[in-house]
């Protein structure tokens, strides 16, 4: 099993910009990770954790999209390796991570996605989690902005998730390409590095095998069947135990 990354550093001059996608499938995250890219790097319902690069006005961005990996359909053998690609992509450090939500459709899971973050990380992660709100372009039939969409008490559920990540968020219209929108995220996320010292610079996570280690976030535990869906496999006291 494996141990909690550790953060042991921040630098606040990053020769690369680290961004990682997080959410569940359908939400628009592979789409808006190519919009960041410029390309159609990702495609939808990954088998495995993928990353591109790209330069935006001289600056290097590394993207790093990541399958749902509360997805109940997984299989040990794919968690495992999806567990190890991650941990790869992340070693260098993060500069942000992205919590990618759809508008106008239901949550469902996101609070246990978030919580999957804070487990895996540490609770240094909580200062570079933004929510990124996918689909703005279905708010145009309704003549809102997003604080006006977010204000009523239906959306509760939405301004909760905003407030527990600090009041940060940002928007993207995937159905149209638009490099200000790519750029003013860039702006938030360098602003939120420089606010928080640079980027989350964490220790290499490594294999435990000791019989008396703590749980792991990624260990789930059998029912009879031999599984559990991933979803519903871990609990508050796992995250205390790591």
């Amino acid at each position: 099993m494996m141990e909690r990354p550790t953060v042991i550093s921040s630098s606040p001059d990053a020769a690369v910009i680290r961004i990682l996608l997080m959410g569940r499938n359908t939400c628009g995250k592979s789409s808006s990770g190519n919009l960041i890219l410029g390309e159609k790097r990702f495609k939808r319902h990954e088998s495995g954790v993928c990353e591109g690069q790209t330069q935006i006005r001289g600056q290097q961005v590394a993207v790093i999209d990541c399958p749902d990996l509360l997805d109940p359909d997984l299989n040990e053998e794919q968690l495992e390796m999806m567990e190890e690609q991650l941990v790869s992509g992340c070693s260098a450090g993060l500069s942000s991570v992205l919590l990618t939500v759809p508008l106008e459709k239901p949550l469902q899971y996101e609070q246990k996605i978030l919580d999957y973050i804070k487990c895996l990380f540490g609770a240094e992660v909580q200062k570079y989690i933004m929510i990124l709100f996918t689909h703005e372009d279905d708010l145009e039939d309704l003549d809102q902005t997003v604080d006006e969409y977010l204000k009523p008490k239906d959306h509760e559920d939405l301004q909760r998730l905003v407030n527990e990540c600090g009041g940060k968020f940002h928007c993207f219209s995937n159905k149209r390409e638009s490099h200000k929108q790519v750029q003013d995220l860039l702006q938030k996320i360098e602003g939120m590095m420089t606010e928080n010292g640079g980027t989350l610079m964490m220790k290499q996570m490594k294999r435990n095998n000791s019989k008396d280690a703590p749980l792991s976030f990624f260990q789930r535990r059998k029912s009879r069947s031999g599984r559990v869906p991933m979803k519903t496999a871990w609990s508050a006291e796992t995250c205390l135990n790591l």
